[in-house]
């Protein structure tokens, strides 16, 4: 859907024979092609595409070859001589408007009549409630003027870090050729379910002329622990009005706290806010094309998370941001200016077995042990709209920033496995480029299973990072993972760069020794190294997929992958490896230690908020720590008188 729109300001009728653009895309005008006077135009990258987003009415003409950068990308078009007419090199960084970044908002140039070089002459269209590419293909720009209204930059907050009834100082540099008239600083503050009204305040030129200053204001103290959001308005001499941040921007003001940092514990605190009611799912939107199955997704947050690190005085807002409710907690979706420790969005929960909020963080730190790219996980104290909720996780939501953060390219193929569903597209959501369709993954099922023995092998090593899906295994095998062979993972396919496809761990909870149906001592160590496999049978049994309660059909990866000879030899040397170097008493007992100490106190807390009695959750958290040491050591013996059998 991305598109260039041409717009003739002029009173005369301009023919477009013979130009073309040169750099960013590709594309040269036919013969008789015009542009009417106040006219538009529209080059698209898929004409048909176009036309069924944004009608058939518009003028539109296509397809050009190449894409627009979602970066940084420069467009020149040249006429019939190869004059360059018009330029732009835009930017998704700096003063650059952050809607058009993936926010559905098109970058739109303010005024026509004035040079599109630099940031002050473009703006973001409208804001659509939902994640719908917007924009106004064949119309005026949202934010037309016929001139450019004054630049505002370099805003800074004096204190950053404000505390109690301490009066803040907001400094702005204005400038505007048609002469600055003035400059307001709007303020309110920002509570759970609702804002105060706006309050204005004069800003007054330090420094400069009227045409070029610096201006200072300022917002008077507030009480603790509360979000101040503000923004800035300048207007010229010509009745041009600019606001900083832009009322269509996904972040639509800068924000500061009061909040002081008082944690003294060994877990972070989180407080978070729900400005806004928090998001659902949203109505159902055929036109849709960001969320999977239809699902609307929120251009702008209302929420606020403000962040705590333990034993620091660091607090760390982050304002406007996507608060959506999941089972067991909340999903926070970041803004892509503003990552926390470099994730576009977290999950906070407590899951349904107090144990498993134990052993979710413990099994991804034996996964990033063992070199699989692995989600960031930690325990925090967590308060909602100002009410305690004791500790819950923290687990990072996999996405572009995760892929990223591990060095992978994120502009490749990224899907979920679930549970239900039919087929192998069914069972696979697709997170990034979620319009291209899942033919890679298809072709890549299909091939695994048309192929059998050496022919196999090689298409394996062909299509898979081998070591990195062996030791994702392995580290299954270890840990008893009985979700994440049949489900529970995340599949990547580096489509640009190696070709090969990557799986890392999602969903942890049914790990050391629970699955549906376990005694509440956890006392399984018997996971057989086949599970998984496409060899494997179920034994004998009363369980919901036939065999023993414990059995699960095997995977999609998992069946073809571990019942390859080959690949089997790689997996079952990687897992006698780990048993060795990595699951061992040595390397796992501190961990299990160290979260005993972590968590004990914060047991209490959370037992005197949810209301249970605080020496029963005690008694059942150490019960859940030592099961976890028993199950390190009779798992792993259980593990070595397995590997030990086998011909490695």
């Amino acid at each position: 859907l991305q598109y260039i729109e041409l717009h003739n300001a002029g009173k005369k009728e301009v023919d477009l024979s013979n130009w073309s653009f040169t750099k960013g895309i590709k594309f040269a005008f036919a013969e008789k092609t015009s542009i009417p006077a106040g006219g538009y135009l529209v080059v698209c990258r898929d004409r048909a595409a176009f036309s069924t987003h944004y009608g058939k009415g518009l003028p539109a003409l296509g397809n050009f070859t190449g894409k627009l950068s979602h970066t940084v990308d420069k467009l020149e078009l040249a006429d019939a001589a190869q004059k360059v007419v018009d330029s732009v090199r835009y930017s998704d960084r700096g003063d650059w408007p952050l809607g058009p970044d993936g926010y559905s908002a098109s970058l739109e140039r303010i005024s026509p009549l004035a040079p599109g070089l630099g940031p002050e002459n473009w703006a973001s269209s409208k804001l659509p409630a939902y994640k719908i590419p917007a924009g106004t293909p064949g119309k005026a720009n949202d934010s037309y003027a016929t001139n450019i209204p004054p630049g505002i930059t370099n805003v800074v907050v004096s204190p950053a870090r404000p505390v109690a009834r301490q009066k803040v100082t907001v400094t702005a540099n204005v400038h505007d050729p048609d002469g600055i008239k003035s400059v307001n600083l709007l303020y309110r503050i920002a509570s759970p379910g609702t804002e105060s009204p706006e309050k204005e305040v004069a800003m007054v030129r330090v420094d400069g002329d009227e045409k070029t200053g610096t201006y200072r204001g300022v917002i008077e103290g507030q009480a603790s622990a509360q979000i101040i959001r503000f923004r800035v308005r300048a207007t010229d001499m010509l009745a041009g009005v600019r606001h900083l941040p832009a009322p269509q921007e996904p972040r639509p003001t800068f924000s500061f706290t009061t909040w002081a940092n008082t944690n003294s514990s060994l877990v972070a605190f989180g407080n978070l806010q729900n400005i806004g009611a928090a998001e659902s799912s949203g109505p159902y939107h055929s036109r849709n094309l960001s969320g999977p199955r239809g699902e609307a997704v929120p251009t702008r947050g209302k929420g606020a998370f403000i962040y705590f690190p333990p034993q620091s005085s660091e607090v760390l807002l982050f304002d406007h941001v996507r608060v959506k409710q999941r089972k067991g907690g909340v999903k926070i979706h970041f803004r892509k200016d503003e990552l926390l420790r470099e994730m576009s969005g977290i999950n906070l929960v407590f899951e349904e077995k107090a144990r498993q909020v134990l052993t979710e963080p413990l099994s991804y730190e034996i996964y990033r042990m063992a070199g699989v790219p692995t989600e960031f996980s930690e325990h925090i104290r967590l308060w909602i709209d100002g009410q305690p909720a004791g500790y819950h996780e923290l687990i990072e939501q996999p996405g572009k920033a995760f892929l990223t953060r591990h060095q992978r390219d994120d502009s490749g193929n990224l899907y979920k496995a679930l549970w239900y569903g039919n087929g192998v597209a069914q069972r696979h959501e697709k997170k990034t480029n979620p319009t291209s369709g899942s033919d890679d993954l298809v072709k890549l099922v299909g091939g695994l299973n048309s192929r059998t023995g050496k022919s196999q092998w090689e298409f394996i090593q062909q299509n898979f990072n081998v070591p990195e899906v062996a030791s994702y295994f392995a580290v299954n095998m270890c840990i008893q993972n009985w979700d994440g062979f049949f489900n529970n993972y995340y599949a990547y396919h580096d489509t640009q760069k190696t070709g090969k496809w990557e799986i890392y761990p999602w969903d942890e909870d049914k790990t050391w020794g629970d699955y549906d149906g376990a005694s509440s001592r956890y006392d399984w160590y018997q996971l057989p190294l086949n599970y998984g496999s496409a060899s494997d049978r179920p034994g004998p049994g009363n369980g919901i997929f036939g065999g023993a309660m414990w059995w699960r059909p095997p995977g999609f990866f998992s069946g073809p992958l571990l019942a390859n000879a080959e690949f089997r030899k790689v997996f079952l040397a990687r897992l006698q490896e780990l048993c060795n170097n990595v699951f061992t008493e040595e390397k796992v007992l501190p961990l299990i230690a160290a979260i005993e100490k972590r968590l004990e106190p914060e047991v209490s807390i959370r037992a005197a908020v949810t209301g249970e009695d605080p020496r029963a959750a005690l008694q059942l958290f150490h019960h859940d720590i030592q099961s976890l040491r028993t199950q390190l050591k009779e798992r792993r013996k259980f593990l070595l008188q397995e590997l030990a059998k086998q011909k490695l």
